[in-house]
């Protein structure tokens, strides 16, 4: 028997169904979604995809039964972050390494725009997502954003189409 050929378009749709899946499973880890099919509609997927492409982020104790969402998962995820030379694309490591860089992107958009004091920095020394240090100074911040390095922080993660 051979192995089923790809799609033409297959492969291109499934990093962007890989991100709508973890947008839905972070859905119900805050509590904005009471079940994982409610979540998945809303993010625009299906719980079928999410079981094939996220096996390990969901526990399922027999078919039939609910589909509950673990507390962590494993996967990796192209993300942006700010570090001392600017703005990067890594790939965060699992669940904790993708919340850490929201949050980091979070607090520097408040202190550019005033709501933080720079101190608030200072909770991300010595943190790293993807092996690279994240941006702790916020001396070195306001450096960065007169050099025009910062010009576009509007998302943290990085979909299939807007990487080079």
């Amino acid at each position: 028997m051979t192995p089923r050929r790809k799609r033409p378009g297959e492969l291109r749709r499934r990093p962007a169904a890989k991100l709508r899946g973890l947008a839905a499973i972070n859905r119900v880890r805050r509590g904005e979604a009471k079940s994982l099919t409610q979540a998945a509609l809303a993010e625009g997927t299906t719980v079928k995809s999410i079981k094939k492409l996220l096996p390990a982020a969901i526990i399922q104790d027999r078919s039939g039964r609910a589909i509950r969402v673990k507390a962590g998962d494993p996967y990796s995820a192209p993300v942006e972050i700010t570090t001392n030379l600017g703005v990067i694309v890594v790939s965060a490591r699992g669940s904790r390494e993708r919340k850490l860089a929201g949050r980091h992107h979070a607090v520097i958009i408040k202190v550019l725009k005033g709501e933080l004091p720079g101190s608030a920095l200072q909770d991300f020394l010595d943190k790293k997502v993807g092996g690279q240090i994240l941006l702790s100074n916020s001396d070195r911040l306001f450096e960065l954003l007169k050099g025009g390095e910062l010009s576009q922080l509007d998302a943290v993660y990085v979909g299939p189409e807007t990487r080079g």
